[in-house]
């Protein structure tokens, strides 16, 4: 019969020396993870300074299975969630961050960590080449979009853009084989009723300016409607000031968003961390009576930012469907994406490429009319 396994306990002696020699390896790893934890590294490759202080990186991307690079060097596995990676241990100062997919535009920015910091940001990748959903006035049984009397050839959309759903052409014009698109019907009223224009905003404005001046019996709600209304989301608002274009906060300051703000600091400082028109921009609010600064613990947060136009005409503006921080420019040569965040600069990336198009934003879809087509703008590519 087998003899049951006997288990004996440690003798006194065994397990003082065991508590101790736990007790020993706490006392010496303890300091070592606040040390580590605290943002403290050790760097034998640097002759000048052997421990160095390091800081991290969140950054949130719009498109699943990018690559991500910090200073040229690929980001693996740290992928937070399906959308954002935190990249921790980067030493103090600029790095250069990039979010890249062959068939999306890159994303570049610089940005200054800070030891025992994280700093956020935000990256957003359109479709290298322009992709549509036409919306036609017919269309087969199933849905599919018909294009009647025409071949690919003669749609000047398929030039420079792809669809994203099968379409149909056909040379014959005969339409009682299909049937008539509602989605057509209305997109096209959505234009038929908007106040669209073919001029720029900052002359409609202008113009607008100097109306209410010579008649002052009409109040600015009388004004003329090609004027934008306000534009506002999650308290940014768009506002036109003589050339250009703003995001100014119109929330509480706790809750500015961060590239607003940059960490105190004399303006050669801040100028080599995020830009001389960052560091230009905080000089001038540090001066204003009118609208100063606002400080948020050691941040001076500017409140607001100057969006980039490329120096060009702007025909429309809008925020990006389900964004606060993206905004929507119609320029004189194509319809393109603009950034808020303005440390280091600000991507701007073309969607659309044309000269004489409308566009209206419409329960956070982009239609665009170009002569008599009408689509949908599609910002969202499927990973096959």
């Amino acid at each position: 019969m087998p003899q049951k396994p006997q288990i004996e306990l440690l003798s006194s002696i065994h397990r003082k020396r065991l508590f101790f020699t736990l007790v020993l390896i706490f006392l010496i790893s303890f300091p070592v993870m606040v040390f580590y934890t605290a943002g403290y590294r050790i760097d034998l490759e640097n002759d000048e300074q052997t421990i160095v202080t390091t800081g991290g990186i969140y950054i949130t991307t719009d498109k699943s299975e990018v690559e991500v690079y910090l200073d040229d060097v690929q980001v693996e596995r740290l992928r937070l969630f399906r959308s954002a990676y935190y990249i921790q241990n980067i030493a103090a100062g600029s790095h250069r961050m990039v979010v890249q997919r062959p068939d999306l535009i890159t994303w570049v920015k610089v940005l200054p960590v800070d030891a025992y910091m994280v700093t956020e940001a935000a990256a957003f990748n359109m479709p290298a080449i322009p992709q549509v959903r036409p919306i036609t006035k017919y269309v087969t049984a199933t849905g599919t979009a018909i294009y009647l009397g025409a071949d690919e050839t003669t749609i000047e959309i398929f030039n420079t853009a792809t669809t994203t759903v099968p379409i149909f052409f056909t040379e014959s014009k005969r339409t009682t084989s299909y049937q008539s698109n509602k989605e057509y019907e209305f997109v096209s009223s959505l234009f038929a009723s908007s106040s669209t224009s073919s001029r720029s905003v900052f002359t409609l404005i202008s113009e607008e300016e100097r109306f209410r001046f010579a008649t002052s019996t009409v109040s600015a709600e009388e004004g003329s409607t090609s004027v934008p209304s306000i534009i506002e989301r999650n308290n940014v608002r768009l506002v036109t000031r003589l050339q250009d274009i703003f995001a100014v906060w119109q929330g509480p300051d706790r809750s500015i968003p961060h590239y607003y703000c940059v960490t105190a600091g004399d303006a050669t400082t801040t100028a080599l961390r995020y830009g001389q028109h960052v560091a230009d921009a905080v000089t001038v609010f540090a001066q204003s009576t009118t609208t100063p600064l606002i400080v948020v613990g050691d941040r001076l947060c500017r409140p607001e930012i100057k969006l980039n136009h490329l120096r060009k005409d702007v025909y429309f503006y809008d925020f990006f469907p389900n964004s606060s921080d993206l905004v929507l420019l119609q320029l004189v040569d194509g319809l393109y994406v603009t950034e808020i965040d303005d440390r280091a600069w600000q991507n701007v990336q073309q969607i659309y490429a044309g000269t004489d198009f409308q566009v209206i934003v419409e329960n956070n879809i982009i239609y665009v009319k170009d002569g008599l087509n009408y689509f949908e703008i599609i910002t969202t590519l499927n990973v096959k």
